[in-house]
């Protein structure tokens, strides 16, 4: 087996995501990717399985460079209520920032069901930001969760359905184009069932 190229495999990636951007993933071939590297097809396999495994490696990149704006976010605030809320807003403007890519990312792009689980793991890089944040809301008397893992989990794919629906325009006419404000009332009603009262 060849040593890795990371320069190839970047230029691969590239490739592959210029035309997602342009085209729905099983209107893609692996020929097409290698066209748009100048490269064969079989260059791809040395480094990618197969085509649901290149697109997943770039979900798994947009995830983490989303993750690393949520963690940035985050630090901004002073408090970790403050610090929370920060992450969840992140979450949603990278979201609306990116609308193809996120469309991609979490419905576009074939699930990686079949992986061991720890590679799984890695798709859970922003729940498992969200959970370590919403545990020490807990800690500090903040908060209150008998699951956090479930309750950030719920978050996430709550809030994702909100952002779909203004994405798709599937919410009310008036939010198509306020997407903030109609995702603005479902992260309150989050916060609102787990932030403790006058805390």
């Amino acid at each position: 087996m060849r040593n890795p190229n990371p320069e190839l495999i970047n230029q691969i990636k590239d490739a592959a995501l210029k035309l997602l951007m342009e085209k729905e993933p099983e209107q893609i071939g692996m020929r097409d990717i290698a066209t748009e590297c100048k490269i064969t097809a079989t260059n791809i396999y040395h480094y990618f399985k197969d085509k649901d495994r290149l697109f997943q490696s770039i979900s798994l990149d947009c995830l983490n460079l989303l993750n690393e704006r949520i963690k940035e976010n985050a630090a901004r605030g002073k408090t970790i209520k403050s610090q929370i809320k920060n992450a969840v807003i992140a979450y949603r403007d990278w979201c609306f920032e990116n609308p193809r890519r996120c469309l991609l990312v979490m419905q576009g792009i074939k699930s990686a069901e079949d992986i061991p689980s720890e590679q799984m793991e890695e798709f859970y890089v922003c729940n498992r930001t969200g959970e370590k944040l919403l545990r020490e809301a807990i800690k500090q008397g903040l908060a209150k969760s008998s699951d956090p893992r479930f309750d950030v989990s719920l978050l996430v794919s709550g809030l994702w359905g909100c952002i779909e629906s203004v994405l798709l325009k599937k919410c009310e006419v008036e939010y198509w184009n306020n997407g903030k404000a109609y995702t603005d009332r479902f992260i309150k009603m989050w916060c609102n069932s787990v932030f403790l009262e006058d805390k």
